[in-house]
């Protein structure tokens, strides 16, 4: 940043859940993590504020003093420094040798549930309390930091500084710093002297490969919370960096900065609040990303930001504005913001290929400085892609696309698709610059009243509608569950209207499964699960002399072609009054297929039947439905499941009054005595017949 499945099942009821995502572990590849107990390879260094640095320092009894000691110490790999907990050292800790892939470095407590504290001081511009001068495959576990300059003194500062390899130089691996309290380091800030946006809670700095900051707090910091930092030279850039699972707050500048990486990077599962605290015009946001390449941002909570400077502020950041820093293919998904008053994103104009989707921000407008949702560069780079997330707007907004000056020739390009806005107040304008590179297509736009009045410009518009989205329980609130009450209900127009986007993420903002048709709007996906009921039914007919003889009863359904007496063909029925939509995204017949005859393989072809009044327990073939409709064919050679997709044929059905549908099973083909095969019936222990759908 710059300054400036419904599943029908014919005998029982498929459940299918929302699971809530995982916690990330982190990506750092330690090999050795399992060995990291009291047994790992390499001694076991103990320190003690009651300690003596003239002992040997290698038992609990004989503990090292001072951090001085350790300073001055060479450890090899395996070896394990421990921290009295509770114990409180008014000195800064520098640690300058690397494990192994089998044998890290590893600093953690001993004693108790308490962290060991340093506080480090603030003594010197640039200082560190935590500084991990170019190693490898080392470990921090169970610290508190804090690094306070003195009243009085301006000083850049930071808690813990991990710094790796040069730019042309060999990169550092495999550290990981993890459940560690930062706090209180009071670096010099924007105007003053020795301000340093790279200083502040924990900073990462020059080439990494590998690195990870997992379940760590870090507070009343400033500038930033947790960032990388170095030369975004792509051949200089750090990789398989990950920030998953921190809390971060009150913070003067940004609360995380992935910058400089090329790849494998994540920041995930963290909470921030209360960053970008400053008052002066310095910009910055609550998570960004620069000169980053496939960066993942996902299910993280930013809220409570009032400040950022004169134009940002924003919960997000894609970022880039020159050469090197060009930011290209990052994700943000599945994150929860709200309450922050410079708005949900900023697009500079060297960010390419971005997707934002799944996302739900409220009241992310605030009520000073530009009033806006989006801060847009101009720039070349028509592909951002914004689609199925909520925005939930309270305050009266300036506009909700603020135009910046980026690159002279661009637009402030950006593809709207399958997004809810929702305002309970007023819109001044759309865009600052009517002559924009904006689409919108199939968004719900609510109020009709607000977003109708609005001068659109030269946004290209499709199929966007106007209708009340009816949110289940929108209230807000902290969490990333209080984001569900902007999911919708069962009978909202949203459902089933998207238009489908390939490459989605293949889930929700709730962990539900995207279905392979169009989905829903807005951030969350709805499939209804509901039982068939006593009216479903299946069976097989045989002609000739069996011609009157009912099948309704057997646990298979054969079909065959064969003379006279041997040919069979088989029916199945379900109960669609459950469904209220005009139309289902996605509907698929599963028949397991359970027995096959010699022949090495058999066209079964699949229709509707017109009339659906046939009874399971007096069907046969005389009076079988033969009013039929081509669905589609399958070819059979062996056992096994078969999905057909009867998208097509169930919404034709839904256009009329008939909420049953039939379904028969033909083989068209010669008469063959071994061209027989059966489906599972209802009647089956398992693999019964399922019409699956989805809208």
């Amino acid at each position: 940043m710059r300054k400036f499945m419904m599943m029908i099942s014919i005998g029982a009821v498929g459940l299918m859940s929302c699971q809530k995502p995982i916690q990330l572990e982190s990506a750092v590849s330690l090999k050795a993590k399992a060995k990291a107990d009291l047994t790992s390879v390499g001694n076991i260094y103990y320190v003690d504020p009651s300690g003596n640095d003239d002992s040997t320092g290698t038992s609990a009894t004989a503990a090292w003093r001072t951090l001085s000691k350790i300073n001055a110490s060479v450890f090899a790999p395996g070896d394990r420094i421990l921290l009295k907990s509770g114990g409180v050292w008014n000195d800064t800790l520098h640690i300058k040798n690397s494990g192994t892939v089998d044998a890290p470095i590893i600093i953690d407590k001993y004693g108790g549930e308490a962290r060991p504290i340093i506080n480090g001081g603030g003594k010197r511009n640039g200082s560190n309390a935590l500084y991990l001068n170019k190693v490898s495959y080392f470990e921090v576990n169970n610290l508190e930091l804090t690094n306070t300059v003195p009243t009085g003194t301006s000083y850049a500062a930071t808690g813990i500084r991990v710094v790796g390899g040069s730019s042309s130089g060999t990169a550092i691996s495999n550290v990981a710093i993890k459940n560690c309290y930062v706090h209180d380091v009071n670096g010099a800030a924007d105007g003053q002297t020795n301000y340093n946006k790279s200083s502040g809670g924990i900073i990462l700095d020059g080439k990494i490969y590998g690195a990870s900051v997992q379940s760590c707090h870090v507070a009343n910091c400033s500038v930033e919370g947790i960032r990388t930092t170095g030369d975004r030279a792509m051949a200089a850039r750090s990789k398989d960096i990950v920030i998953d699972n921190n809390l971060i707050e009150y913070i003067y500048g940004d609360g995380i900065v992935m910058s400089g990486v090329t790849g494998g990077s994540k920041i995930t599962h963290n909470t921030v609040y209360k960053a970008c605290m400053n008052t002066g015009s310095e910009n910055y946001a609550g998570i960004w990303t620069i000169g980053s390449l496939n960066t993942l941002v996902a299910y993280n909570e930013v809220y409570g930001m009032t400040g950022g400077g004169a134009n940002d502020g924003v919960a997000f950041d894609a970022d880039g504005y020159d050469t090197n820093s060009v930011t290209d293919g990052d994700i943000f998904e599945y994150n929860y913001s709200h309450d922050n008053n410079g708005g949900f994103m900023l697009f500079m104009n060297q960010a390419k290929n971005i997707k934002v989707r799944y996302n739900v921000s409220v009241n992310d407008i605030g009520t000073t400085r530009l009033k806006k949702l989006f801060l847009i560069e101009k720039t070349t780079y028509d592909s951002r892609e914004i689609y199925n997330n909520v925005f939930y707007i309270k305050n009266p907004a300036g506009s909700l696309f603020h135009v910046m000056n980026g690159v002279s020739s661009g637009k402030p390009y950006a593809t709207f698709s399958n997004n809810i806005f929702y305002t309970t107040s007023s819109i001044n304008n759309l865009s600052t610059q009517a002559d924009n590179g904006l689409k919108f297509n199939n968004n719900c736009l609510f109020p009709s009243s607000t977003f109708t009045a609005l001068n659109w410009g030269t946004t290209v518009r499709s199929n966007n509608f106007y209708e009340d989205p009816v949110f289940v329980s929108p209230i807000g609130g902290n969490g990333l569950d209080a984001a569900k009450g902007y999911d919708v209900g069962a009978g909202s127009p949203v459902v089933n209207a998207g238009v489908f986007i390939n490459n989605n993420g293949g889930q929700d903002f709730a962990g539900s499964t995207l279905p392979s048709g169009n989905p829903d709007v807005g951030a969350f996906q709805h499939a209804v699960i509901a039982n068939a009921g006593s009216s479903l039914a299946d069976a097989y007919v045989r002609n000739g002399t069996y011609a009157s003889t009912n099948y309704g009863t057997t646990a298979d359904l054969v079909v065959k072609s064969d003379a006279a007496s041997y040919s069979r063909k088989a029916y199945t029925k379900f109960d669609l009054a459950m469904i209220t939509k005009p139309k289902v995204s996605s509907a698929k017949l599963k028949m397991y297929v359970a027995g096959v005859n010699t022949a090495s393989q058999r066209t079964i072809n699949i229709y509707t039947t017109n009339t659906t009044s046939w009874l399971e327990n007096s069907i046969n073939w005389n009076n079988a439905p033969m009013d039929t409709v081509l669905v589609g064919k399958i070819a059979v050679s062996g056992i096994g499941l078969q999905t057909i997709d009867v998208t097509s044929a169930i919404n034709r059905l839904l256009t009329g009054t008939d909420r049953k549908v039939s379904f028969l099973f033909l083989n068209a083909g010669a008469a063959s005595s071994t061209n027989d095969m059966s489906f599972s019936s209802r009647e089956a222990a398992s693999n019964k017949p399922t019409l699956e759908l989805q809208y």
